[in-house]
């Protein structure tokens, strides 16, 4: 773009260009300082003192503000043949370059931009500062890497400067069709209420494409103030068959409420609303356009609608498996341990009848050893008496001795040894 030689009336700034004419003349410019871009707003004005000198002090918290959904202001010059206001530059565009290239917003962009709008108003509401005059031009946006859209709020605190009804041409500089009723009573008496009506005409504009009453050539202004005093908002309708959140038209109705009193104007209930219409968003879109897969151990439950009990599964008939399964395996467990008790005694028993059968063998071995010794004796009794008394006392001390070393019992041993005394008397004669 061409500079335009204005330079002279706006010091350390170079103008690149004109951006576009409505209440006030809004040009791209440079910092010749830091070389940044910004945007300067002059007005031609035909204000009071009064008014002037309210926006003074409103002009340096402006200045103040630091927020991610409001427009930085970095300089306000009011004592200028041209008065202006510097900001910083948003490439982008404006809600209403938006809406004039979709014809609307899908509902969680529109949830998204009156929860950054919520976040705006927590910024200049806190230090008594009142919009005066919301509407799509002056809510810019900026797409960021992640694709999502990143509204701000800009020009707070100017209408302060368009309060007058009246500007040098004899035109109204009010927004008519964002401009809340007490608005067309009283202008110097409005309220944050007002704010809180203007932002609701935008949301119902973004979800529906059109706002609630349109000023056109057919209808004077008569009727469009009688609208806007008296008539309730038409229904919301949104396009292309979406869902529309029950939070969400609650939270219309409230806020396009006539009487500013009874009007929602409370920040945290609109954060409030607006949450509660996300997740009656995502609980929609999940249940009708994803489902959770269903296999053939899974009985996926119904997501219910909102404010609704959630249905209770019956017990699918697999639940029991765990419990028979549990039973089957202490019938086994039960199985092998009788079958293991049964070995045990049967091994035992046999190694009992072994113990006995080792034990009685020695003895009989025992009995025979002895029964030759007694032969022995029987033989030697040939020679004389004496000698077989001899023999036999030496014969009793063997046998003593033995039985002593033997570790069986002893009435087995003895048995052979009086057979064999007794077979000695007889062969003496």
């Amino acid at each position: 773009m061409p500079t335009v030689s204005v330079n002279t009336h706006f010091p350390g700034y170079e103008i690149i260009g004109e951006l576009g004419r409505s209440n006030a003349r809004v040009l791209k410019a440079r910092h010749l300082a830091t070389g940044e871009l910004v945007a300067i707003k002059h007005f031609a004005l035909n204000t009071d003192a009064e008014t002037l000198r309210r926006f003074r002090l409103e002009s340096q918290l402006m200045t103040d503000i630091r927020h991610p959904n409001v427009v930085r202001v970095r300089e306000v010059q009011l004592d200028m043949p041209m008065p202006f206001i510097v900001m910083d530059w948003i490439e982008g565009g404006n809600l209403r370059t938006l809406l004039a290239e979709r014809e609307y917003l899908d509902v969680p962009v529109s949830i998204r931009l009156g929860q950054q709008m919520a976040e705006a108003f927590k910024a200049i509401h806190s230090r008594g500062i009142i919009h005066r005059d919301i509407k799509p031009e002056n809510i810019l946006f900026r797409v960021l890497p992640s694709e999502e859209i990143h509204f701000l709020l800009t020009d707070f605190g100017v209408a302060r400067l368009r309060e007058q009804s009246q500007t040098m041409t004899g035109q109204s500089l009010m927004t008519y069709e964002y401009a809340s009723p007490e608005q067309f009573d009283n202008p110097r008496g409005v309220d944050v209420a007002t704010d809180y009506y203007s932002l609701g005409v935008v949301l119902y504009e973004s979800l529906s494409g059109r706002v609630p009453f349109s000023m056109t050539d057919s209808s004077g202004m008569a009727t469009f103030m009688n609208q806007v005093l008296r008539t309730s908002p038409p229904e919301l309708q949104l396009p292309s068959g979406q869902y529309l959140p029950p939070s969400l038209n609650t939270l219309l109705d409230w806020m396009l409420v006539k009487n500013p009193a009874e009007r929602l104007s409370d920040v945290n209930e609109l954060v409030l609303l607006l949450g509660q219409a996300n997740v009656e968003q995502l609980q929609a879109s999940r249940s009708g356009g994803r489902r959770a897969p269903v296999s053939a151990r899974t009985v996926a439950a119904p997501i219910a609608a909102p404010q609704t009990p959630r249905p209770v599964p019956s017990q699918p008939i697999y639940e029991e498996e765990p419990a028979n399964s549990l039973t089957k395996w202490n019938i086994g467990l039960a199985s092998l341990l009788v079958a293991l008790l049964i070995g045990l005694a049967v091994i035992y028993t046999n190694r009992q009848k072994n113990k006995v059968s080792s034990t009685i063998t020695p003895d009989s071995t025992q009995m025979i050893t002895d029964s030759s010794t007694a032969t022995e004796v029987a033989a030697d009794t040939t020679s004389t008496w004496s000698d077989h008394s001899s023999r036999s006392s030496e014969d009793s001390d063997e046998i003593e001795d033995h039985s002593e070393t033997t570790t069986e019992p002893v009435p087995p041993i003895s048995m052979p040894d009086s057979s064999g005394v007794v077979e000695d008397t007889t062969r003496i004669p």
